[in-house]
């Protein structure tokens, strides 16, 4: 058996848990400089706010209703995620984290009678260490234990569902609702006249795999109760991608280059996360598409780098080398982006008969590489970077409504009184 732990609206409960009053009322939370809804309470949800709804659009409902706006505060969710998964990890042994507010127990070694009753015991104790209210969904597999948390979440609003005796549910549940089925899979299986998630768990295997393709055949597998999805098994990125919207807009080309550098900077931490080395550099620039007021200039480039690398001097160095061949003055730019494709792990890479750099000057770049990063690890983000990001940051993102960092900043620590 697996169990799914599930945050609450984790982003509105971050806030909630500094600012009790919060509770019962409508809450947002905005993405970087505060253009879309990210994130919305149980409340704001029924006063029909929708996901990803441009701010402005809504301005009018936001003050009519007394709903509270926040600009995003990514230090303080991720302080709270790691709490909460530190508590998972102190609980129960078998544990994979699977995103900022989710994590997945394999509970082989627990009794099936036990089960139930630590989850709850688990439920609460996450409560009551870190304000966090959690679901958490038990089932044979994976995917069944997702779809068991959405119950206790969606249609029951209890804190524990445990799917063993109710696969009734099937037939009341969406395909869309099953995880791994996008919007492009859940537009298809519609047309073939798969509605519901039994419908899905029905249809021969063969035929799954002849329609469509080996992924839904294992989903359907895992609906019927038989694991096919390892309990570490965690895709890997294909590419990654870094950009973000200018808090104003811009058209110096010294400035569009430290905002990309800054953009290689986030997309190289992604890199060394995954264990991995880019192939490909790519970068955009472009103006603001709704100004029709303005003169619209939107081009990209990218390039096949002559060697794998995740050294982060090397991908600054080639994405200023793209603007140089893009940029074009005259123009107020709204938003720079970093793409690094063609990924390959470290210790899979192949090597070059033409690589020139020497064996002294390769581990040079591991040891700066290794100290670089351990001195933001034990330091704080950045507290190192490299110069081509430049100091003022002119075309930071906009955050006019952002709490405090209450756990990870010693002037914003709350004070109890």
């Amino acid at each position: 058996m697996y169990a799914l732990v599930d945050c609450n609206n984790f982003y509105a409960s971050c806030e909630r848990v500094f600012k009790p009053y919060l509770l019962d009322k409508p809450v947002v939370i905005l993405s970087n400089n505060d253009g879309c809804v990210i994130a919305r309470s149980n409340e704001a949800k029924a006063l029909g706010i929708p996901m990803g709804v441009p701010y402005f659009q809504i301005q009018g409902l936001c003050r009519q209703h007394g709903v509270h706006v926040f600009s995003s505060n990514f230090s303080l969710y991720g302080d709270m995620s790691r709490r909460v998964m530190s508590i998972i990890e102190d609980n129960w042994q078998d544990v994979a984290v699977y995103s900022i507010d989710e994590a997945f127990l394999d509970l082989k070694t627990l009794p099936l009678a036990d089960q139930e009753p630590f989850c709850r015991a688990l439920q609460k104790k996450i409560l009551q260490y870190t304000g966090i209210p959690v679901s958490i969904g038990l089932g044979q597999t994976k995917t069944l234990a997702k779809l068991a948390n959405y119950v206790a979440k969606r249609r029951l609003n209890v804190p524990v569902f445990n799917w063993l005796g109710q696969s009734r549910w099937l037939s009341q549940i969406d395909v869309g609702e099953v995880w791994g089925i996008g919007r492009k899979w859940h537009k298809a299986l519609k047309q073939q006249g798969i509605h519901w998630a039994s419908d899905l768990a029905a249809l021969p295997l063969q035929s799954l795999k002849a329609r469509f393709n080996v992924v839904l055949q294992r989903t359907a597998l895992e609906l019927r109760g038989i694991p096919c999805i390892g309990f570490e098994e965690r895709e890997e990125r294909k590419s990654i991608l870094s950009s973000r919207s200018f808090g104003c807009m811009q058209s110096e080309q010294d400035i569009l280059a430290q905002a990309l550098s800054a953009h290689c900077a986030r997309a190289y931490e992604k890199l060394r996360q995954q264990h991995a080395l880019a192939g490909y550099l790519g970068i955009f620039i472009r103006t603001n598409p709704f100004r029709a007021d303005l003169p619209q200039y939107a081009p990209s480039m990218g390039v096949c780098l002559p060697q794998p690398t995740d050294d982060l001097r090397e991908l600054t160095r080639w994405a200023k080398w793209c603007l140089n061949r893009i940029y074009r003055a005259g123009f107020q730019y709204n938003k720079v982006g970093v793409h690094l494709g063609d990924l390959q792990r470290l210790n899979e890479q192949q090597l070059d008969l033409f690589n020139t750099s020497t064996p002294h000057q390769q581990q040079q770049t591991k040891r700066f590489l290794a100290v670089y990063d351990a001195i933001n690890q034990r330091y704080g983000r950045q507290m190192i970077r490299l110069g081509a990001e430049g100091h003022a940051k002119p075309w930071a993102m906009r955050a006019a409504m952002r709490s405090p960092c209450y756990t990870t900043r010693w002037s914003d620590l709350p004070v109890v009184k």
